[in-house]
């Protein structure tokens, strides 16, 4: 994991926790924290979206690799 990636997941977990504890246990209205679920969901789709990025860049440079070994051969 990138520590781009680490922080993204991280912060998204942070602002979930924040908004636990502003919702569940301080009693906030929906609508004065709905900003911090909205944060907490976009940074956990980002990292998603990063990850899966990584996946498919990994996955093609493995398949370059074995087509050039195959041409060496």
């Amino acid at each position: 994991m990138k520590l781009v990636d680490a922080l993204i997941l991280f912060g998204s977990l942070g602002f979930l926790v924040i908004w636990v504890d502003q919702f569940l246990y301080k009693g906030v209205d929906l609508k004065d924290s709905y900003f911090l679920l909205m944060f907490s969901i976009l940074g956990f789709l980002a990292y998603v979206y990063r990850k899966g990025q990584n996946k498919i860049k990994k996955d093609q440079e493995e398949k370059k690799e074995l087509e050039n070994k195959k041409r060496k051969k």
